[in-house]
């Protein structure tokens, strides 16, 4: 039985390659934007979405999938949490902390 929802929900998780945030599409794939991904206003709804990211997380594509409350504005989705929005606008080290004693990038960006 999937947990009690409060208002309209997207999944977001990791893609494993690099670690970017994404999100399950209605097309049963994963985007970088946040306002294409699906939406479950339902528990039912909420449920179909972690059982589609499910799979991908057996098949080593993604991991920690879960579900975020989200605003509809009608023109996008926008995280209710700050951690999420924090979490969707990118790193937030300015790439000068990035570096190697050698000047290369620790890390890609």
């Amino acid at each position: 039985m999937a947990k009690k929802i409060k208002g309209p929900q997207v999944l977001t998780a990791n893609l494993l390659s690099d670690g970017m945030v994404v999100f399950l599409g209605s097309d049963g794939t994963w985007r970088a934007s946040i306002d294409a991904a699906d939406m479950a206003r339902t528990e039912d709804g909420a449920a179909a979405l972690e059982a589609r990211a499910a799979v991908f997380v057996r098949t080593n594509h993604v991991v920690d999938p879960y579900l975020i409350a989200v605003d509809d504005t009608g023109s996008g989705f926008v995280p209710v949490a700050f951690r999420e929005r924090r979490r969707i606008a990118g790193p937030s080290v300015q790439p000068f902390f990035n570096t190697q004693p050698n000047g290369r990038l620790a890390f890609a960006g």
